[in-house]
């Protein structure tokens, strides 16, 4: 059991780190060795093409993963969803090459977009594959994929870097290989190495459609929290602007990296836990994920601290000045929602978990309503550091109406912690960033008084990581 708990959490850390961390060094090279209005333009391209996908989604993929891995007879859920994946990017491909040929040589963007769909939608096509495997466990395949096809992507881009030929048609032909390669390698994989039957059924889609409805919306506007902003700044602002913000956003995802590790493992964790007809969580498991919450809160701030102390001088310095300061602001304010973002991965898990599907997609609705408003207004004012003003305050009441939900329906559960900590989170980097001028020095001063305040709150101990290591050996 514990050599199977190191295997998964090994496998699910080198599949986040291969997206996030080696997506990122991609991401910097076209930064660096772009201009700011090209990196814009993928930036819009992409964040575009995956609003596309989103919609096309219709929710299948997380359904499909709760049944998966509560029964070995739902695996044609899985085809059910490739099938689906398969014909909404044919069709979507073809309104997108109608919509560029009409807008002629108007928009520069325009005219490229469906060449970074083909490549969003390929991974797409990719994703019933990685799913099911994620739901059966087996999160190695994957990995090494990734890996690979990540890190593909940079030596690439080096090679065409080192032979002068490096543009952001070049980028787009990376990004395409990249996508054909994840998807030959996973379906090969499952092909010759499961016992996928590949068997569609027609009633059977109808009845995972049905059950996916009352989470699609949910899932429609969550897509506004992470991409719209990226929709908009690129048709509201200059390809500069967007440049800033989309860089300091990708900086803020790869922070979130130990919530892409952990999520995978935890969630079929958490639904056989409510594998049965009763959707409330005993008193021990409650006392549980309270511990569990208070752990991830803790190493959530902290990385924060240490982000906001480095990020000036260190972007600045990797980038030869092109961004750091330029969008520092902007990253504080998205940074501050990564603790947030803990609290509501949690908090979506518990819900998900219990199949409270309407409840997610009130919440969501709400959210992502307020989003885009807040989206339009505040970028129109403040650019940047708008769209950043706007994805805080919906995450806060994102992350409030969650706390609403799993308090009525799943468990007592409190904020507290959280409140504690990012008081202290506060204190510990304004404290160091009066006291001393250095990047090293406040980077200690910072995390010794944040450490030493946490400590003396009691809010975190050893029985918190006892907690931790009981939920992923489960």
């Amino acid at each position: 059991m514990k050599n199977r708990l190191v295997k998964s959490f090994f496998s699910s850390g080198l599949q986040a780190i291969s997206i996030q961390i080696f997506g990122t060094i991609f991401f910097y090279i076209i930064s660096l060795y772009l201009s700011k209005d090209a990196f814009g333009i993928i930036s819009w391209g992409n964040a575009t093409s995956s609003l596309i996908i989103t919609i096309l989604s219709c929710g299948l993929e997380q359904v499909m993963v709760r049944r998966v891995a509560l029964s070995r007879s739902s695996d044609w859920a899985a085809v059910a969803y490739l099938i689906h994946a398969i014909v909404g990017g044919m069709v979507s491909l073809l309104v997108l090459l109608v919509v560029s040929l009409a807008g002629g040589n108007t928009t520069y963007s325009l005219q490229l977009l469906p060449y970074f769909f083909i490549a969003q939608s390929l991974v797409y096509i990719a994703n019933p594959f990685k799913q099911y495997l994620n739901a059966r466990e087996k999160f190695t395949p994957y990995a090494i994929v990734a890996f690979i096809s990540n890190l593909g992507r940079i030596v690439v881009a080096l090679l065409f870097i080192w032979a002068k030929t490096f543009n952001i048609y070049t980028t787009i032909y990376i990004l395409m290989g990249s996508a054909v390669f994840e998807l030959a390698a996973l379906a090969f994989y499952t092909v010759k190495k499961t016992d996928l039957q590949f068997n569609f059924r027609f009633r059977a889609y109808k009845k995972l459609l049905m059950e996916a409805r009352a989470l699609y919306l949910a899932i429609l506007f969550d897509s506004s929290l992470s991409r719209f902003d990226w929709f908009l700044m690129g048709i509201m602002k200059a390809n500069s602007v967007t440049a800033d913000y989309t860089f300091a956003y990708r900086a803020f995802e790869v922070a979130r990296l130990p919530i892409m590790i952990i999520g995978p493992i935890i969630l079929p964790k958490f639904a056989r836990l409510f594998n049965s007809n009763n959707d409330k969580l005993a008193a021990q498991k409650k006392k549980q994920v309270i511990k569990f919450f208070s752990l991830e809160v803790f190493f959530a701030i902290l990385m924060v601290l240490c982000l906001n102390i480095i990020w000036a001088p260190a972007i600045g310095y990797i980038t030869g000045g092109k961004y750091g300061d330029s969008n520092a602001t902007i990253f504080l304010i998205l940074s501050v929602c990564i603790p947030l973002q803990f609290t509501i991965n949690l908090l979506w898990t518990l819900t998900f978990s219990a199949k409270k599907y309407k409840a997610i997609t009130i919440v969501t609705f709400i959210t992502a309503s307020l989003n885009i408003v807040l989206d339009v207004v505040l970028i129109h004012f403040y650019g940047g550091i708008g769209g950043a003003l706007a994805f805080l305050l919906s995450v806060c009441i994102q992350a409030t109406a969650y706390v609403f939900v799993v308090n009525k329906h799943i468990m007592t559960f409190s904020l507290w912690p959280l409140l504690i900590m990012a008081v202290a989170g506060a204190v510990s980097y304004f404290g160091a960033v009066y006291i001393s001028d250095g990047v090293w020095p406040r980077l200690g001063i910072g995390v010794g008084t944040f450490l030493a305040l946490t400590l003396l709150t009691r809010q975190v101990g050893r029985q918190h990581l006892d907690v931790l290591k009981l939920y992923l050996r489960r």
